[in-house]
């Protein structure tokens, strides 16, 4: 348990239509490290997916959705069709509900502790150190990192 993730390094790519999309670039060792947290919590959560969830789901994109759609839309009466775009998503999750959510499903304390590391592992802009906007309570459940 001694990995320490490191800060991920934030980049501005100017967008088609102006303004900025914001990325953050992990390190080399923290991508290694991310995907093999994917594997195990796509193997713990992938499963009790609906089949006609498409985001972010390895073999299934952007293309399967619309084929899902057309097909409903085809073959089903429709009345109305939601499209609905969350700003910021992930920069505004709550890290504390998301730990909390994790553990309902994944027992494992040291798995949980290097997830909340990379939680807490901040920003660097530009040279300077930023926190992470979402840290968990001192008095969170599991053994702080």
């Amino acid at each position: 348990m001694s990995y320490r993730p490191q800060a991920v390094r934030k980049k501005e790519i100017p967008k088609e239509r102006g303004g900025t999309r914001t990325l953050g670039i992990p390190s080399t060792e923290d991508k290694i490290v991310q995907k093999g947290i994917s594997s195990i919590l796509t193997a713990v959560f992938d499963p009790s997916f609906i089949d006609s969830s498409y985001g972010f789901r390895e073999k299934m994109g952007c293309h399967d959705a619309l084929k899902q759609v057309l097909q409903e839309i085809t073959l089903k009466r429709v009345n109305y069709i939601i499209d609905a775009d969350i700003k910021s998503f992930f920069d505004n999750v709550n890290h504390d509900w998301l730990v909390q959510f994790l553990e309902h499903r994944i027992k494992d304390k040291k798995f949980i502790r290097l997830i909340i590391r990379f939680l807490k592992a901040g920003i660097m802009d530009e040279g300077s150190f930023r926190a992470s906007d979402k840290e968990r309570p001192k008095a969170a459940s599991l053994a702080q990192s």
